[in-house]
């Protein structure tokens, strides 16, 4: 391996090594709390040296965000190739898409990015990202129900115009502790099968 082969994996390593230690922080404390100092400690690292990798404490949280939900899609990838039809993927995506407790680090990046999405910040911008994602992968699973005739006819953009500040609204009362994630799926489950299913319900 070359110097500067070497030095880029060091890099890598080292970057790698900050994002742990954000997520590990951030499952600790309220993201507003959060100081490069803080993520530093924990990636035994000095302040300095987190931000000749990292530009700012936003761009350590915007990265870390996008760090978390990369492994969210390749799980969702991997789930949904193993679903034997789309209802059942449905339900898959909707377990994924809410919150796996009330300490959900990723959720805790969402809710950040959501206080920031009045102006252009780079969390915001990544959460822009990330939110087109996760809403290309349902609309794939809307199209596939609807071909195989397991789903009624809809309008896409209609039902995503509810069905995700359903999802969204649940998530939060899950977060704070007025819903038990269980709950939450159930009824995120039950209003859109009486809007999707033709009336055969043995794939719930």
């Amino acid at each position: 391996m070359t110097d500067q082969r070497k030095t880029q994996e060091r890099g890598r390593q080292a970057r790698q090594k900050v994002l742990e230690a954000a997520l590990a922080v951030i499952a600790q404390r309220p993201v507003a709390e959060i100081q490069v100092q803080q993520i530093a400690e924990s990636a035994g690292m000095s302040p300095a040296r987190v931000l000749y990798y990292f530009q700012s404490r936003e761009q350590i949280l915007a990265e870390t965000f996008r760090w978390s939900e990369r492994g969210l899609a390749e799980r969702r990838a991997a789930e949904f190739a193993g679903a034997p039809g789309p209802m059942d993927r449905f339900g898959r995506y909707v377990r994924l898409y809410l919150p796996e407790s009330r300490h959900d680090v990723t959720w805790k990046l969402w809710l950040e990015a959501w206080l920031r999405s009045t102006s252009a910040t780079e969390m915001s911008r990544t959460a822009e990202d990330i939110d087109s994602g996760w809403k290309s992968d349902l609309v794939a699973i809307l199209d596939e129900g609807m071909a195989a005739g397991v789903f009624r006819p809809l309008q896409v953009e209609e039902f995503l115009a509810w069905f995700t500040p359903l999802l969204d609204g649940l998530a939060v009362h899950v977060l704070i502790g007025r819903l038990a994630v269980a709950e939450a799926e159930r009824i995120a489950l039950e209003r859109a099968t009486e809007k999707l299913l033709t009336g055969d319900r043995t794939e719930l």
